[in-house]
């Protein structure tokens, strides 16, 4: 009876996930080889680094970073925080969560910023994200969930720090959508316009 109940409970999260818009993909780095990120596409993201506009392979998906704590765990996307890291999502995606390190100590109001595009490349706004030191590095996590983006840019605060990490990316498979034709809660909470 209670495999049969567990079953039940199974097939209606399965159910619900896809009414809702689907399984949202989790990366968590550790899936590939290590190798540069920039023109990589994997799982429905392409990804794309560039320092001072030039595209660079110092960016690197199952690499090292600030080892395991709160929001990145080793092995991680790790890479030069001069950089700008581009997302270019195969299906827009009305949610997009990370975890984002940088090695620097201390709170950050500007520790890495993010600009979301639509699927007309129509910039939804940049949004700074504060950071902390909850451990060793100064971190936090990055979550949206509203109207669906296609890209995203992310810029780190290189006046401080010389290394970024990212890590446990997760977007859903675009076929999300804000229910019922609510508007989105962008920025979310806690960030703020830049």
């Amino acid at each position: 009876m209670r495999k049969l109940s567990l079953m039940f409970c199974t097939l209606m999260v399965l159910a619900y996930s896809r009414e809702a818009g689907g399984v949202p993909v989790t990366l968590t780095f550790d899936e590939l080889p290590f190798q540069p990120v920039d023109g990589l596409s994997f799982m429905g993201v392409t990804f794309h680094f560039t320092v001072g506009g030039v595209p660079s392979m110092d960016a690197n998906y199952n690499s090292g970073g600030p080892g395991i704590i709160t929001y990145v765990q080793d092995p991680s996307l790790e890479g030069d925080a001069a950089g700008i890291l581009t997302l270019d999502f195969d299906v827009p995606t009305a949610l997009l969560q990370y975890g984002v390190a940088l090695n620097a100590l201390g709170p950050l109001a500007e520790g890495c910023s993010i600009e979301l595009f639509d699927s007309d490349s129509v910039s939804l706004g940049v949004i700074d994200v504060a950071t902390a030191s909850i451990s060793s590095f100064t971190e936090s996590r990055f979550s949206y969930q509203g109207r669906p983006v296609s890209s995203a840019a992310i810029s780190f605060n290189s006046a401080v720090a010389v290394r970024f990490a990212l890590d446990n990316l997760t977007f859903d498979n675009g076929a999300a959508n804000v229910p019922n034709g609510e508007k989105s809660s962008f920025p979310p909470g806690g960030k703020t316009w830049k």
